[in-house]
């Protein structure tokens, strides 16, 4: 018993440890500190009771009765109330996402004007597995093109009295299109579990979200990735008048690979390197003449110094992987840097010349990130502010790691309300000046 209680309290020394300095030179050691990371930190407020009462069990039973193992229960309790000041200041971990938003006079919701439905605040952490909300449906798999027989999907979120009422009867709402994260690789990510909260959330609110799958390397080769999610815009202006959206308000959101291919939507719009590929039976007259721009951009703990070309990267490592399986070629081989500083959102940003197609940036990058160096968002933020005629909000979450906002927590719940905040705004502006 002795030799569980010594196990389970080291446990959760090291796990309490890795909240605070998370290791990230090295790219296997970060993917491990990320997914401990995101259990631990986003489910603390569960998980520190179990540990407390398991703890206790051995406690009851006279298991520390020596040395070693009253140390190792002084260490425990240096790391319970470690993890209890790492709850309270996941509270305040949203400031500097209000502040920022405040300066940039986004206008604030009214209050509980982003809940969905009936369940409060603290019912939501309690579940932080469960995404889907009272009043949203989803309509999932619809098929938005076929490239080289891959059958790319996608799903459309939006209120339930909007698919039950006729089409005539909607008026256009809002539209988000989110694509998921994973590093651009196959087995790194799919449309299924990333950005559930999101998408429900602004579903409840009226909005009409569609989450896409795109191809993924090593099968495929940059720029299919990008050139996906243009067809799914495309597919989106010419057929979600039907599900009641509105093909000219289109806000690109996304996840880490997904952040990046949302930063890049904003910066490439009509640039003919990445329009949406013909269908075998060519484009009509309306296609050719359509265009690709966005109205707003929401990126989270994107990628946006790919294969470190800035040297803002933890490591060299991912760019590595990077440089073989997304764009299989040299790095070294000066014909190659064009396609690599095109995946690299920074790159694309410094060489922007037209500010006024770029919408207002909304970029979020958590302080302990150990996949994703917060220096790449911020960088970015700052070419942006350079180039761009629109609104460009930075913002640091503190404490959060890659994929904090993932599952439902008191972090990610408070930045959630921000975001919706920060979309909705956009929309209201949009109807202002139309």
């Amino acid at each position: 018993m002795a030799a569980s209680y010594i196990t389970i309290c080291l446990l959760g020394i090291a796990c309490t440890w890795n909240l605070y300095f998370p290791p990230y030179k090295q790219s296997y050691r970060g993917i491990a500190a990320f997914i401990i990371g995101v259990l631990c930190g986003e489910l603390a407020l569960l998980l520190l009771p179990l540990h407390l009462f398991i703890v206790g069990y051995f406690l009851i039973n006279d298991v520390v009765n020596g040395f070693w193992t009253g140390l190792i229960f002084i260490l425990t309790f240096i790391s319970w109330c470690a993890q209890l000041i790492y709850i309270v200041n996941s509270m305040l971990s949203v400031q500097p996402l209000t502040q920022a938003l405040d300066l940039a006079d986004i206008e604030r919701l009214a209050p509980k004007a982003h809940n969905g439905d009936s369940s409060s605040f603290w019912a939501r952490i309690l579940k932080p597995f469960s995404f889907r909300l009272n009043n949203v449906s989803c309509q999932k798999g619809i098929i938005y093109e076929t490239v080289d027989g891959q059958r790319l999907k996608l799903d459309i979120y939006q209120q339930k009295q909007q698919t039950e009422k006729p089409h005539t009867d909607i008026k256009a709402a809002p539209v988000l299109l989110y694509m998921h994260g994973g590093g651009l690789l196959q087995y790194g990510g799919t449309r299924f579990g990333q950005g559930l909260p999101l998408l429900n959330e602004l579903a409840s609110l009226g909005w009409v979200c569609v989450s896409i799958d795109y191809r993924l390397s090593p099968r495929n080769q940059w720029p299919a990735h990008l050139i996906d999610c243009k067809t799914a815009l495309r597919w989106i202006k010419q057929n979600i008048e039907a599900y009641g959206g509105n093909p000219d308000f289109v806000v690109t959101a996304g996840d880490s690979a997904g952040g990046q291919l949302s930063a890049l939507m904003a910066l490439t719009a009509n640039n003919p390197q990445f329009q949406a590929e013909p269908t075998p039976q060519g484009l009509s007259d309306n296609e050719k003449d359509e265009n690709s721009q966005v109205q707003a951009a929401i990126c989270f703990y994107g990628v946006m110094d790919f294969c470190n070309l800035y040297g803002t990267s933890h490591s060299s490592d991912a760019g590595r992987l990077w440089s073989k399986a997304v764009i299989k070629a040299d790095f070294h081989d000066p014909d190659n840097r064009a396609v690599f500083r095109s995946a690299n959102a920074i790159a694309t940003a410094s060489e922007h010349s037209d500010p006024r197609t770029i919408p207002d940036c909304l970029l979020i990058h958590g302080t302990k990130d150990s996949l994703i160096a917060i220096e790449e968002s911020q960088l970015l933020a700052e070419k942006l502010s350079q180039v761009s005629d629109n609104k460009v909000i930075f913002a640091k979450v503190p404490g959060a790691q890659h994929a904090f906002n993932m599952l439902r927590s008191i972090r990610s719940e408070l930045v959630l309300a921000e975001t919706v905040r920060f979309a909705q705004d956009c929309y209201r502006r949009h109807r202002e000046n139309t």
